[in-house]
């Protein structure tokens, strides 16, 4: 008998602690419970410092009005996050993130390649990761279940840079890119599309976070005198994207610049002269003058509340909290698993709206808006 309950005790605790020592259980059961007594927490994480965007008043807007109209049973607590803008920093942050069980979520990163090395992070602990900006499409092809996007990818954004200058005639371009995971995935797919419609890339040239004025203006002068082109296309990010259109403009170069949805910061137009009318054009995922009466509703609460006009990141953050927690409040719990699953299930009719999720979680049927700089902002374009 004494050999017999030796033998339970052997054969028991193993079994608990494997149970135990499984993430996504754990994470499940602390989810659970924090359910019941009226709590759904999410954190929010992005480069806030390197980064800086009206992404987290719209978040904080977005608490308040779920929470008002009793969208769930439970309340909405958000905890906001920074990962230093890089990947070391980043990673740390997410593995921050993902020890504390009782999160059944995360809305970020900001920066592609922070985010690709995160959502692995996250799928291990049973994290759901709503990639609310990242535009990287390596993010949607790991057959994660736990992910969604509602941003489009770079081959979007590529694809709809190449038609406008097909639409406007710059049949030779010059691509010079920012050598981290966003500035090649998009360059890559905006000369792949480039080819699509017969636009030849004359050169293609990159640049790093340390590359100085002066070897930026080295490159922009062996432009000037080795390569006839039509159009500079540049993937990077602020404030580097300002310093290099200028540079560019200072050594001559006259020619339209053309980019994806980081030229859509007001911290680059602001600066930006009335020189520059109808010569440097965007494809963003934002749309301010859109007639939708969900985005003309968000647009409003925003400048009420805070005095400025909402960016993309806080559009996007927004409609991801809402989308979020609708789904929760469909399947009544905040299950990372259960709630993936609710998240694919339809069409969402949202401030950026409407839009789905096909099965790896990247949207389906997101219109991009083409736009061009005029009298100190960039409006939207029409291709004829």
């Amino acid at each position: 008998m004494k050999y017999f309950r030796l033998f339970i005790i052997l054969f028991v605790i193993p079994l608990v602690s494997c149970s135990s020592d499984d993430p996504v259980k754990v994470r499940n059961s602390a989810v659970k419970k924090l359910y019941r007594h009226g709590t759904v927490k999410v954190a929010v994480v992005n480069s806030l410092e390197q980064n800086p965007t009206e992404m987290w008043n719209a978040a904080l807007l977005a608490q308040e009005k779920i929470n008002e109209e009793k969208i769930m049973k439970a309340k909405l607590e958000l905890v906001k996050f920074d990962d230093g803008g890089t990947i070391t920093a980043g990673t740390k942050t997410a593995y921050e993130i993902a020890a504390d069980n009782d999160f059944c979520a995360v809305v970020g990163h900001g920066f592609s390649d922070i985010s690709l090395p995160c959502s692995l992070i996250y799928q291990f602990y049973g994290l759901l990761n709503f990639n609310f900006i990242s535009t990287v499409h390596e993010l949607t092809e790991r057959n994660n279940p736990y992910l969604v996007s509602n941003m489009p990818d770079d081959n979007d954004f590529g694809n709809e840079v190449a038609r406008l200058c097909d639409k406007n005639n710059y049949k030779n371009v010059l691509i010079y890119y920012l050598e981290n995971t966003s500035g090649i995935s998009i360059s890559n797919a905006f000369e792949l599309a480039c080819n699509n419609f017969g636009i030849d890339v004359v050169n293609r040239e990159s640049f790093d976070l340390t590359t100085t004025d002066k070897a930026i203006a080295r490159s922009v002068k062996k432009w000037k005198n080795n390569f006839i082109f039509d159009a500079v296309f540049i993937a990077g990010r602020m404030p580097l994207l300002q310093e290099i259109i200028m540079i560019i403009r200072d050594n001559g170069i006259t020619c339209p610049i053309v980019g994806a949805d980081p030229f859509d910061d007001p911290a680059l137009t602001e600066n930006l002269s009335d020189a520059e009318n109808g010569n440097i054009f965007c494809v963003s995922n934002y749309n301010e003058e859109s007639d939708n009466v969900k985005f003309m509703e968000f647009y409003d609460l925003f400048k009420k509340k805070y005095g400025a006009e909402p960016d993309q990141e806080a559009l996007q953050i927004y409609d991801a909290l809402f989308v979020l927690a609708k789904s929760i409040a469909q399947v009544d719990t905040a299950v990372p698993a259960a709630v993936a699953k609710a998240l694919h299930g339809q069409v969402w009719n949202e401030a950026a709206g409407p839009y789905s999720f096909d099965e790896d979680g990247a949207i389906k049927d997101r219109k991009l808006t083409v736009k061009v700089f005029k009298d100190g902002k960039f409006e939207e374009y029409s291709l004829k």
